[in-house]
C-alpha cells in the first residue's frame, strides 16, 4: 500500500496528513516567538567586545527552527510520497532541508502556497491531490 502523505507546514506546526490512513499528526514547533529589538546591547566584556543580543537570539532561533525540520523529516522518512503546502516560508525552508537527503528528495511531488485551512480542509485537499495524481 501506498504511504502517501500530505504536509501543510508554517512555523507553530506541521500537520501530517497521511492519504491512506485519513489520520493527522500534529507537530508543534515550540520556537519561542519572534520579537524586534529597537536597538542590540552591548555586554562588556575584558576588552569591551560589542555582543547584539539580536543576533544571539537570532541564531538561537535558527537552532530551534533546524531542529524543527529535523523532527519533521524524521516523521515522514517511511513515506512513500510526499505532497508539503503552507501559507509561509516554512514549506520552503522545509523543502530545502529536505533536499538535503536525496533518497527523501525523490518522494517530494509537489510544494505549493496553501492558505491557512482548517483539518477536514486540509484532509479533503491532500485526499484531491493524491487522487488526481493516481489518475494521471
Amino acid at each position: 500500500m501506498d504511504r502517501n502523505l500530505g504536509l501543510w507546514i508554517d512555523h507553530k506546526q506541521a500537520y501530517l496528513i497521511w492519504y491512506d490512513r485519513r489520520k493527522v499528526e500534529v507537530i508543534p514547533s515550540n520556537l519561542e516567538p519572534r520579537t524586534h529589538f529597537s536597538g542590540g546591547t552591548r555586554i562588556g566584556g575584558r576588552y569591551n567586545q560589542r555582543v547584539d543580543s539580536e543576533l544571539r537570539y537570532n541564531d538561537r532561533y535558527k537552532n530551534q527552527l533546524s531542529k524543527y525540520y529535523q523532527q519533521v523529516i524524521s516523521t515522514i522518512q517511511n513515506a512513500d510520497s510526499i505532497f508539503i503546502m503552507g501559507p509561509g516560508e516554512a514549506k520552503l525552508e522545509l523543502e530545502k532541508a529536505i533536499k538535503r537527503y536525496k533518497d527523501l528528495a525523490r518522494k517530494l511531488l509537489k510544494v505549493e502556497t496553501a492558505d491557512k485551512m482548517t483539518k477536514n480542509q486540509m484532509v479533503a485537499y491532500v485526499r484531491d491531490f493524491f487522487s488526481k495524481k493516481s489518475t494521471e
